[in-house]
């Protein structure tokens, strides 16, 4: 534990500061400590040694801040190791608000298709910042413009069928069940590559025309069927 101070200890430290500012009046009061520690081999109370600094005619700096003495940048409480705060930005500036609003209504005149979204791209580039979006919006309604509800647009789906599927082999076997359901009485069928195709017709005309048709076009003759619905001549007992 340290001892209490000693009065004569503490005077010899006083006039070794004093005689400091005597020999070297630029000495400030932190250099004034670190040489009565050297001196002494212990340092002298705050209190006292600002005592005998201001006695001998030193000056003390009593500003604060970031460019004098302190570490702490500007909005950083003292001991604070976590992240800064938000950033702040400062108000609107009603003149700019204007100009840019007129702007708006400015290119709505010259293009009265022109999008809102357009309008506020326009802006940043004319001005270097955008327009608050709530003014934005009140500047494009005023010139004319029309605001469309949020969200995406629904875009065309092709309408397909559940009830046949979504793969090419089950299309083709339902347009195949299809036929036979209906009954025709002249079928022209075409074994194809990956699938077998089915035509209707309802004249023997109709079905050789667009069998020789299939045939000019490349498909082998062995793939190409023809088939007439006949009545079942047989009796049948239940």
């Amino acid at each position: 534990m340290a001892g209490k101070r000693s009065p004569e200890n503490t005077l010899k430290k006083q006039a070794f500061i004093a005689k400091l500012l005597k020999d070297k009046p630029g000495t400030t009061l932190n250099e004034a400590g670190k040489l009565v520690k050297k001196e002494f081999g212990t340092q002298l109370a705050y209190d006292k040694q600002r005592e005998a600094y201001v006695a001998a005619g030193g000056k003390i700096d009593t500003r604060r801040g970031p460019g004098k003495g302190s570490k702490r940048g500007p909005g950083r409480p003292k001991g604070s190791k976590g992240k800064p705060g938000p950033r702040k930005y400062g108000k609107r500036s009603p003149e700019a608000t204007r100009a840019k609003q007129d702007f708006v209504a400015e290119l709505l005149r010259s293009n009265p298709d022109m999008s809102m979204n357009e309008c506020g791209k326009r802006v940043r580039t004319r001005f270097g910042s955008q327009l608050a979006f709530d003014r934005l919006k009140q500047a494009f309604q005023a010139a004319g413009g029309k605001v469309g509800k949020p969200g995406r647009r629904a875009k065309p789906r092709p309408k397909v069928d559940r009830r046949i599927g979504r793969r090419a082999a089950d299309q083709a076997a339902a347009k195949i069940q299809h036929v036979l359901g209906g009954m025709p009485k002249h079928v022209v069928v075409m074994h194809l590559s990956s699938s077998v195709d089915t035509n209707e017709f309802s004249t023997r005309e109709q079905a050789v025309t667009f069998a020789r048709s299939q045939v000019l076009s490349g498909v082998p003759v062995s793939h190409i069927a023809y088939y007439l619905r006949q009545p079942l001549e047989i009796s049948v007992g239940i």
